[in-house]
């Protein structure tokens, strides 16, 4: 009776057939002269890179990533300036050797939480907030007449790199036409409209734009963060509206507008108590 393999064993048995049939792992497709800067960075992130870093800055650090990998890629240097953190300090190590993009940029900015994300603009390293941000308030056209919802909503995504995902059980619905036309506004934005002229509605859990029913959306609503505020704040106090600036006690401010001063209470002067007069 023959024993079963374990998975190790299965795997080398697996590795030794393919190498005698002739084949090997597919190999992650270059990025091409005709693809946007979302599928660039997408088919970048899974190529494999060798390069070192020792004691370098965060800028070093980028521009050495951005020169083995041959794609765009930036630091949200005001969000990590707003932590605190100064990206000319030389703080980044990492040794690199066949290793993917993606895994490498992981690796090398996980101390200092940072992380990556893809934009239309490329591949952005920041904060899980100041991605969130970054992804979700791109600005955007949207012109459609008689395309399906379904459709709009995949080339906003494809578009912009963000996260927007169609309900399975909405699809049905999102099969159906929209008219919609609106230019230069936020992605969060466009995406609501869009599901709204649908029929469906959208929760927002973290960097994702989840569109689904009404019904399945009240019943996600409770765990679900609230839209972003209307600018970007700062992401270390966030507004109290579950976005990042804008909620009750973090005005969002006007640009060229200077806010009346407050009222600053008036303070009564201390009672002096006047000594009794002499008799005489």
């Amino acid at each position: 009776m023959m024993m079963p393999l374990s998975k190790s064993a299965l795997a080398v048995v697996v590795s030794i057939a393919l190498a005698n049939a002739g084949l090997s792992a597919p190999v992650p497709a270059e990025p091409k002269a005709g693809d946007n800067a979302v599928v660039k960075a997408r088919k970048a992130l899974e190529l494999k890179i060798t390069c070192k870093a020792d004691g370098k800055t965060l800028n070093e650090a980028i521009d050495l990533l951005k020169e083995v990998s041959k794609i765009d890629i930036s630091l949200d240097t005001t969000t990590i300036q707003m932590l605190g953190m100064d990206p000319n300090q030389p703080v980044v190590k990492f040794d690199f050797k066949d290793v993917k993009l993606k895994d490498g940029l992981r690796t090398a900015f996980a101390s200092m939480n940072l992380r990556c994300g893809i934009t239309s603009s490329g591949i952005v390293v920041s904060t899980d907030e100041g991605l969130t941000i970054r992804q979700l308030r791109q600005r955007v056209n949207i012109d459609v007449d008689g395309k399906s919802l379904a459709e709009t909503l995949k080339e906003l995504a494809d578009e912009t790199g963000a996260n927007v995902v169609v309900d399975p059980r909405a699809k049905k619905i999102a099969d159906e036409k929209i008219t919609l036309k609106i230019d230069d506004v936020p992605l969060e934005s466009a995406v609501r409209l869009s599901a709204d002229m649908g029929g469906l509605a959208v929760i927002r859990m973290s960097n994702v734009l989840f569109v689904t029913t009404e019904a399945r959306a009240d019943k996600l609503r409770p765990d679900a963060d609230r839209p972003l505020g209307p600018t970007p704040g700062n992401p270390i106090f966030p507004g109290l509206d579950g976005g990042l600036g804008g909620g009750p006690g973090f005005p969002v401010p006007v640009p060229g507008v200077v806010p009346p001063a407050e009222a600053v209470p008036a303070v009564p002067p201390p009672a002096v108590e006047l000594p009794a007069p002499v008799k005489k």
